[in-house]
């Protein structure tokens, strides 16, 4: 007998008889869809306005700082007017926190430079009116980033599990091709059973099909290799995402097509960031990274002295590591070993608890990852990440095999920079690689993490770090 879910997947993934029910198991309008998206969007940016507001007028109450409420309505319909032409409403961002949140930023930073700009041009910008106007300003765009922020995770979580029905996504079947799609969630159109074509001298066919497909988020053709011009071009005007099915590109990982001259390319690697994504990244790493220097500084001289007292040599421990497009760099570490038995290249696996070359200082801060915190210093000087991959040193082995001898895919996870904490990490993938199996775990979160990364994620990673700190599996 078979479970809602299970009953669910077998009607979606089984041809439709009958236009009706074909037409009925396809999604509502998507141009609907999209304007609710940037409707929430602005609801989004003006509670994060009157949430930034809120907090600094109850600021400015305890400084005796006028406001200037009736300033509020202004900014609203400016900052709504520069954010629309500035595509903040684009559907298309608002599951990306980082696009999103930039967009966002930027056009509330013209609305401030606007404002001031007006103020000085009409003779009003004096020192009294422009330092409380500014702490209002950099208010809302807290409450503005944190609403994006929610939005953006709510909205993530509704699209998987839209995703996750196939409820958006419509394949279609031309001839005996069934076999090429697998086992996805979508709505399976066997194309010959509707009687729909890829016929570009036939406008009723071309209407038929855009009216079938018009709504879908994604569609996917499986047909034969020379038919693949025909709907190529039959669905060109369609107005949706539309792809094809190509089995001789098995076991490549395609990301998109290009042109060379005259001839198609097949894009196999990309920076994994956008510009936007980096900036918002980078400065959330300076931003923890700082505060966490600055207040961990007064801990770091007594974890230095403790280290000197144990055994002779340096405070730290500087070893090369792989970087961002598999660059080396020297990374930072309390020195927790001998110094006269460090093993730069990490040649030898720590054997754990009992291993001779690891001091008695070295033991607890090893344990308790205390050992790590230096890397604050790479993240400012711009070689890691808060959060990312970890570094790891090119000599390091699992089941006595280099790391990449282990896994072809393991130079990918060097598309971003590496991170003091990451996904493998907070799912418990920490430790010695002893196994081959070690490894694997670690590398399948690592390319999990760069392929999906988000800004939220990273914070979500950040959290659960300090729930991962310690336990067997940190030394």
């Amino acid at each position: 007998m078979l479970t809602s879910n299970q009953a669910q997947a077998s009607i979606l993934h089984v041809p439709i008889s009958g236009a009706s029910d074909l037409e009925l198991a396809l999604p509502g309008a998507k141009s609907l869809r999209t304007i609710i998206v940037s409707v929430k969007l602005a609801a989004a940016d003006l509670a994060g306005l009157a949430l930034g507001y809120a907090g600094a007028a109850l600021f400015a109450h305890h400084l005796g700082w006028p406001m200037g409420a009736r300033l509020v309505p202004v900014i609203a319909g400016m900052y709504s007017l520069i954010a629309f032409y500035g595509r903040s409403y684009a559907p298309a961002i608002a599951t990306s926190a980082a696009t999103s949140v930039c967009r966002a930023s930027l056009a509330l930073i013209v609305t401030f430079l606007s404002m001031v700009f007006g103020a000085a041009l009409l003779g009003g910008l004096s020192a009294a009116w422009l330092w409380p106007f500014a702490g209002m300003m950099v208010a809302m765009m807290l409450g503005i980033t944190t609403a994006r922020v929610a939005l953006a995770m709510v909205l993530s979580a509704r699209r998987s599990r839209s995703r996750g029905t196939g409820r958006h996504t419509v394949v279609l079947v031309d001839g005996d091709h069934r076999g090429l799609i697998g086992d996805v969630a979508g709505v399976i159109v066997d194309v010959a059973a509707h009687g729909l074509r890829a016929d570009v001298n036939d406008p009723a066919a071309l209407a038929r099909l855009g009216r079938l497909v018009g709504n879908a988020d994604r569609v996917v053709v499986a047909c034969a290799a020379d038919r693949r011009a025909s709907w190529s071009a039959a669905l060109g005007g369609a107005n949706v995402p539309v792809e094809l099915l190509v089995e001789e590109m098995d076991g490549l990982v395609p990301l998109g097509a290009g042109m060379f001259g005259a001839s198609p390319t097949l894009k196999v690697a990309a920076e994994s960031l956008t510009p936007e994504e980096r900036l918002l990244k980078r400065l959330f790493d300076i931003a923890v990274a700082g505060v966490a220097l600055l207040l961990l500084l007064p801990f770091f001289a007594l974890v230095a002295v403790a280290i000197k007292l144990d055994s002779p040599g340096p405070v730290f421990f500087r070893q090369p590591r792989v970087g961002r497009s598999n660059r080396p760099f020297r990374m930072h570490k309390f020195r927790s070993m001998r110094a006269d038995m460090h093993d730069v290249h990490a040649n030898r696996l720590t054997t754990g608890r009992d291993d001779d070359r690891v001091t008695r200082v070295g033991r607890i801060i090893r344990a308790t990852s205390i050992d790590e915190l230096p890397q604050v210093i790479d993240v400012l000087l711009g070689h890691m990440s808060i959060v990312g991959p970890r570094p790891h040193a090119l000599g390091a082995k699992a089941g006595g095999k280099l790391y990449w001898e282990v896994d072809g895919d393991y130079w990918r996870r060097h598309s971003v920079k590496p991170g003091i904490t990451g996904l493998a990490q907070v799912r418990g993938f920490r430790g010695t690689t002893f196994e081959e199996e070690d490894l694997r775990n670690r590398l399948a979160s690592d390319l999990e993490y760069v392929e999906n990364w988000s800004f939220t994620g990273d914070i979500w990673i950040v959290l659960r770090t300090f729930m991962a700190l310690t336990g067997q599996r940190a030394f």
